[in-house]
Parts: C-alpha cells; sequence; structure tokens
C-alpha cells in the first residue's frame, strides 16, 4: 500500500493516528526507533508463544498469541488484499477456510503498545471490521509490522 495514493479523509486519519502512538511514545523518533527494533527482533517476535515481547521502551503485547500457520495466511492475505483491495478475492476453497479461520482467530485481537517508564499505552486491532463483508488487515498492524519504514514516516508526515 501507498500512503501518497489513498484519499485525503483516510490520509487524514491515519496520520492522526500514529501522531497519537508517536506522542505517547514520546516523540516521532521514538515511535520510528522502536518500529525499527521490532523488525530486528529474530524470529519474528509476532510468533512468540506469550503474545507479548519487548524493546528498549516499550512492551508489546497481543492479546492472542500468534501460530506460524496464522502468521503465513495473514501475510499472503495482506498480498492479496494489496493486488486484488479484497482478502477473500479470487482464492480456492482450501485457501478459503484458512483466511476464514484466521480471520475467526484475529477479528477480536489487539496489539498494545506500554511504555515501561510511565505505563502509558496505546492499541489498535491486527483486523479493521468496520465494513460489512469486507475484513481488511489495519493500516497501523501493517506499517508497523510489515511495511517499509517510509510508510509509518509518511503517515507521520501528512499536513
Amino acid at each position: 500500500m501507498d500512503f501518497k495514493k489513498l484519499d485525503t479523509e483516510t490520509k487524514e486519519k491515519l496520520s492522526s493516528q500514529f501522531k497519537e502512538f508517536s506522542d505517547i511514545l514520546g516523540g516521532k523518533n521514538f515511535f520510528l526507533t522502536t518500529i525499527e527494533e521490532i523488525r530486528d527482533i529474530k524470529p519474528n517476535p509476532l510468533l512468540n508463544k506469550t503474545g507479548s515481547f519487548h524493546t528498549k521502551k516499550v512492551k508489546i503485547s497481543l492479546s492472542k498469541s500468534l501460530l506460524k500457520d496464522t502468521l503465513t495466511t495473514l501475510y499472503d492475505s495482506i498480498r492479496r488484499e494489496e493486488k486484488v483491495g479484497d482478502m477473500l478475492d479470487g482464492i480456492n476453497p482450501k485457501e478459503y477456510k484458512s483466511v476464514m479461520n484466521m480471520i475467526k482467530t484475529l477479528k477480536p485481537a489487539t496489539v498494545t503498545f506500554e511504555l515501561k517508564e510511565n505505563g502509558q499505552s496505546f492499541s489498535f486491532n491486527i483486523l479493521d471490521t468496520s465494513e460489512e463483508k469486507k475484513t481488511k488487515v489495519t493500516f497501523a498492524f501493517k506499517a508497523i509490522f510489515f511495511y517499509h519504514l517510509d510508510e509509518a514516516k509518511k503517515a507521520l508526515a501528512y499536513e
């Protein structure tokens, strides 16, 4: 997804959301540094069995731990959503079942970032189910865990 190709209303919403996140973490640089630290953790921190992991300043916890096959299906769904606009378009019945199971698993799941020093935190959902019959992965989740760092920078810099 290219932030610049989004409509103005969506850009403003995402920009204000990311600015709020960065304010809670102590500024844009700390927010971007946290994203970089998450990316440096190997193996993928989303696969941690406890559903939580740490960076220098932040404890990140998932309300539900992810298994490798769920993460793989999520990644494939993100790629399909980017190409076609919907994670369920044009998939075979076998894939459909695994995608639907992933959606059911992640629908209530949230990601929480909590500062270690003062306990301030923010949360966001992994999946956006605001539109009926159309489930998407939230931009915040994709930008923090999958997209290039430039997408988060564009969201923070948008005026």
